[in-house]
């Protein structure tokens, strides 16, 4: 970095945060330096002041400062905003690549676990990054947008604030007014896409799957409405609804002669709520369906708590007849060591690697290593994203004997699955 653009290290803790940040911006301006705003959050921080206690909370935030400091040595600002939020200003004058890539070190430096009381908490951290522009801007300004990226990026990833975000949000304000209401009018329904046994070539299972079609904004990407529904409290209520709706087909499919074990994702918020498995049991009851013919998936990374409480929820509603699948497994914040405490029924190969075991040894070798690890734990494994013969048979090879994906069928609405065997 030039020595123009360098200035000594200094955490400012007492004096009021937007003047001294605006006072550090000015002087980056002034010796032509560009820089960014960062908003950083420690994104667990609450589940572990709940779990663990306030003092492995101090300690979480204690570590993050520390790990802070270093990535930004050559000229910063530094400031905690309160509870588990930090301001961070960075300068430079080598570009934007230069930022993002210090931005993209900072982040894996503050990341890793810490010890607490022999027992190692993850960090993840999330964070909003605002460019400086050519000219002067606005501190207020800088720190808004830092916020608005910080509010778009994923749990323990980054996000720059960029015009299109601007507009993404205002189609996020859109959706969030949309929602209001939309359960009531019955806007929500529900497609499953089949999971074949390659052995018989039949549909046995079904993942039913969100849609909505909103009168003013059309067809709306699952995408783009379930993560404004869970931030905005509607998930628990959403979910029972998927369940309901989910389990009263099975019980039609069933009666009808043809049973479909039907699987439903649920969130970390119904997973959470104690009253969770007594009502999985009450819609079971309801719609008369055997228990052993729902599936609940759950994704990894919703056993990142601990271990004991989230334990104990699984194993009520499994105790309650009902299957349980790992979702996405290998893509969350996880380890082997997890599968040991927990009592699955089914394991779900993610999509990602499914494109993988064409592409590169190391793909082949991953999969084939969780397909055999899954057999021996006595797992159903189940292949997501199947698209093409070549996938297909690759799998087959290795011992996979069920799969899910656009070369067998698409989501599709209950009267459209292929119940009978597909031709070969």
């Amino acid at each position: 970095m030039n020595d123009s653009c360098s200035s000594p290290s200094s955490v400012i803790t007492n004096l009021p945060v937007r003047q001294n940040l605006s006072a550090a911006v000015s002087a980056a301006y002034a010796q032509g330096c560009g820089g960014a705003v960062i908003v950083l959050k420690v994104s667990d921080l609450t589940q572990i002041n709940h779990w663990h206690g306030y003092e492995a909370g101090d300690k979480v935030i204690e570590a993050v400062m520390n790990r802070i400091e270093p990535y930004l040595s050559e000229g910063y600002f530094l400031s905690r905003l309160g509870g588990g939020h930090f301001l961070i200003f960075l300068r430079a004058d080598q570009g934007e690549g230069v930022l993002e890539n210090r931005v993209d070190h900072l982040m894996s430096g503050v990341s890793s676990p810490i010890d607490f009381g022999g027992e190692a908490l993850l960090i993840r951290c999330t964070a909003g990054v605002s460019l400086l522009p050519n000219e002067a801007e606005v501190t207020d300004k800088l720190i808004r947008n830092a916020e608005l990226a910080l509010g778009s990026a994923k749990v323990g990833r980054y996000a720059f604030y960029t015009e299109a975000l601007q507009e993404n949000l205002a189609s996020e304000a859109e959706i969030r007014s949309a929602l209001v209401g939309a359960l009531d009018r019955a806007e929500f329904f529900l497609v499953y896409q089949p999971q074949f046994c390659i052995k018989t070539r039949q549909a046995v299972a079904v993942e039913a799957l969100l849609r909505w079609q909103s009168p003013s904004l059309g067809l709306v990407p699952p995408d783009r409405f379930i993560p404004v529904a869970e931030s905005t409290g509607l998930m628990p209520e959403l979910g029972d609804w998927i369940l309901k709706t989910a389990c009263g087909q099975a019980s039609q499919w069933l009666m009808a002669g043809e049973p479909l074990r039907v699987a439903v994702n649920i969130s970390a918020a119904q997973l959470e709520d104690p009253e969770f498995a007594r009502r999985v049991q009450e819609i079971l009851a309801e719609c008369r369906l055997p228990s052993s013919w729902l599936e609940l998936e759950v994704t990894e990374s919703m056993l990142v708590g601990p271990i004991q409480d989230v334990q104990t929820a699984l194993q009520e509603i499994r105790r309650a007849g009902v299957k349980l699948a790992i979702d996405d497994f290998g893509t969350g914040y996880s380890n082997l060591a997890y599968l040991q405490h927990f009592v699955f029924d089914t394991l779900k190969i993610d999509r990602l690697f499914t494109n993988a075991v064409l592409e590169t040894r190391a793909g082949d070798v991953l999969v084939k290593a969780i397909i055999a690890m899954g057999m021996e734990l006595g797992l159903e494994i189940v292949a997501e994203g199947v698209e093409t013969e070549d996938q297909k048979g690759a799998l087959e090879a290795l011992g996979c004997s069920r799969m899910q994906g656009y070369l067998f069928s698409r989501p599709v609405t209950a009267e459209k699955i292929p119940l009978s065997r597909v031709s070969e």
